[in-house]
């Protein structure tokens, strides 16, 4: 359990260890009535014997149990304090730091990890965490140290009967240690299993158009529900295998009363206890293992929060991309080194000792077949991935020495997929500089040829587009994309088929958009029709991720047999 501490901030941490001391000064105060209500019986025995009145000792008791309650009243409202609003604040410093954290992470990272897995860790992991925090954590520590407290106090009252209340406690404790490895297993299973499930129901919604098209959706469904109805049985297994451990610790604290009462009626017949000790012991023993009742209640909660933990310590703990200075290019020129990638280690590389180099003030396209590496070329580039050995050099300076967030900002991208936020199509734009102005926007979005479209929506530039712009068409959500990036205006583009769902009337008019974008810049591209890269400065002619052809549109017709074929394939 506590490993959990681990996945927490240094201010979490403190907070629980605070609120834990407080829950147990709570909870040793708390003995501190059974102690005067052992003089008062001691008294009330002492009285009835003598044959005495009641004396002024009771008034003072009394006393003693006001200031005593006063005294739990306010520990409690600190260690309540403490416990959930602490908790509280943590929960959000871990969900904005897993989520900051995602953002240095490389795309290697993110492209293995599917998007309702990620969802789930920053709500679902974080908020399961967050139960710990305020409840399980807090009440397991500052039990332990209450019962330690308490129970050594009680060997000076007396020994026999403080071991008789302790000797439960180990073995108590070994049956909630077992519960982990016994159902631990079974939880991870059943945990990778709802994912599998929220994943398929994710694809679901997103595809739903494609599956009802192709009449595939009750299959689809069924898929789903073969899923579900694995998972039952499975959580009845975890709740059996874990409900073993946590009935045995929770009857052996039971039956730690029942042993205090026999241990302490042989003790009282034999006159080695008075009745207001062995009274006492048994009050004390109703009292002292509620703390570790409570954690073996919710033991499950925190078997979850293990596994919670890991997937947490999974993002935080992953390494960042290297790289901690600012550019220093005097030139913006793209250079590949011999460099060589794959995106899994044993994988065959997508790219093969690589080597050419994109000039500032030139237009460089990449061309070749699908599957040759052009994509994987440009964002290698722009650093989403780190290649394996060779190098990429920006300026002349080797883009892993960068800072990922410095090197963005040198880079313009257009993609063929187009990633537009549930907002208005103003701040889409803005994306792209936020320190923009207005007019700034306004004019990126006529030079991208947005404005025909925009306005004849009934809010203009400040109508707020569906989830991912799906109220667009591809050509619409293409040309906010090449706004954003005549709004960056950075020193190096990149466009990746950027005109590809656009009609021919309007790419050129964005042809001469992109043409004043990239006038003294250094502008690397991929290309999919060759007709339109005919007059760029340089072509990269790309072959199973083997660089075979560098040149020019005639030098690669005359020297590249590779180019030759697609050029000629394309006419045809």
């Amino acid at each position: 359990m506590l490993s959990i501490l681990r996945t927490l901030t240094k201010k979490g941490r403190r907070a629980i260890y605070k609120s834990s001391v407080w829950l147990a000064v709570f909870q040793i105060l708390a003995m501190l009535p059974l102690i005067l209500i052992y003089q008062a019986i001691n008294k009330m025995f002492a009285t009835v014997k003598d044959g005495e009145r009641i004396d002024f000792s009771f008034v003072v008791i009394f006393g003693l149990g006001t200031v005593i309650v006063l005294a739990l009243y306010l520990a409690y409202r600190k260690m309540y304090k403490e416990k959930y609003l602490s908790a509280s604040k943590e929960n959000l410093t871990l969900r904005m730091g897993v989520a900051d954290k995602l953002r240095r992470l490389p795309e290697s990272f993110l492209s293995k990890h599917d998007l309702s897995d990620l969802t789930s860790t920053i709500m679902d992991d974080i908020g399961i965490i967050e139960g710990i925090l305020a409840n399980q954590l807090t009440e397991f520590i500052g039990g332990f140290i209450g019962i330690g407290v308490t129970v050594a106090a009680l060997f000076f009252v007396n020994t026999k009967m403080a071991l008789a209340l302790f000797s439960v406690v180990p073995v108590a404790s070994i049956a909630m240690a077992l519960c982990d490895p016994i159902s631990g297993k079974t939880h991870q299973k059943n945990r990778e299993l709802k994912l599998s499930i929220t994943d398929g129901i994710q694809e679901y919604l997103e595809n739903i158009k494609v599956l009802k098209a192709s009449g595939n959706i009750a299959k689809y469904q069924k898929g789903i529900d073969k899923k579900m109805n694995r998972l039952v049985p499975r959580l009845v297994l975890f709740e059996f295998l874990s409900g073993m451990s946590i009935s045995t610790a929770y009857n052996v604290l039971r039956m730690g009363i029942g042993i205090v009462a026999i241990v302490g009626a042989r003790l009282l017949v034999t006159g080695e206890i008075s009745a207001a000790v062995y009274i006492v012991f048994m009050l004390f023993s109703v009292w002292v293992y509620e703390p570790l009742s409570y954690t073996c209640e919710h033991l499950g909660a925190v078997i979850a929060s293990k596994v919670a933990s890991k997937r947490i310590k999974n993002i935080t703990e992953f390494p960042e991309q290297s790289g901690t200075s600012d550019t220093d290019a005097k030139n913006y020129d793209i250079e590949f080194r011999n460099v060589v990638f794959s995106y899994n280690k044993n994988d065959r590389p997508v790219l093969r000792d690589v080597s050419f180099t994109a000039k500032q003030g030139e237009y460089t396209a990449l061309v070749g077949a699908s599957g040759s590496g052009k994509s994987t070329i440009c964002r290698l580039a722009a650093r989403f991935w780190d290649n394996d050995s060779g190098e990429i050099l920006a300026g002349g300076q080797n883009i892993k020495n960068v800072a990922p967030e410095n090197l963005f900002k040198l880079f313009s991208i257009v993609f063929q997929d187009v990633t537009l936020f549930n907002d208005t199509i103003y701040n889409n734009i803005l994306i792209g500089n936020k320190n923009a102005s207005r007019v700034e926007v306004l004019h990126a979005a006529e030079m991208a040829q947005c404005m025909p479209f925009i306005e004849k929506l009934p809010d203009g530039i400040d109508t707020v587009l569906g989830e991912n712009g799906h109220t667009l068409s591809g050509g619409e959500r293409q040309r906010l994309s090449i706004a954003r990036a005549l709004l960056k205006d950075a020193p190096i583009v990149l466009l990746d088929e950027s005109t590809a769902s656009i009609d021919p009337e309007t790419e050129t008019k964005i042809q001469n958009a992109i043409e004043k974008l990239t006038e003294g810049r250094t502008v690397l591209m991929i290309a999919h029709r060759l007709r339109s890269i005919v007059n760029c400065d340089r072509i990269i002619v790309l072959d199973e991720g083997k660089v075979v052809g560098n040149g020019t549109h005639d030098e690669l017709m005359k020297n590249c047999e590779v180019y030759k074929k697609l050029y000629s394939l394309q006419n045809e």
